[in-house]
């Protein structure tokens, strides 16, 4: 008996997923901004943003 008396659920469904997407490695979408001046560069795929330094000021960039 598998379970006990609950129904089996696939990995990655379920009431730990997260349909609004505001986690890290949240999709190919959205915009780099650097939280000290404000400057906005597109995301890039595959390319974190805390991995990108600000042009303007130098600040490592998050994800909006």
């Amino acid at each position: 008996m598998r379970g006990r008396g609950r129904a089996f659920q696939a990995p990655g469904r379920g009431r730990n997923r997260n349909p609004q997407g505001d986690k890290p490695g949240s999709g190919p979408g959205g915009n780099c901004i650097c939280p000290k001046c404000g400057y906005e560069v597109e995301h890039t795929w595959s390319k974190p943003c805390n991995t990108k330094k600000c042009p303007k000021c130098g600040t490592i960039m998050t994800r909006e």
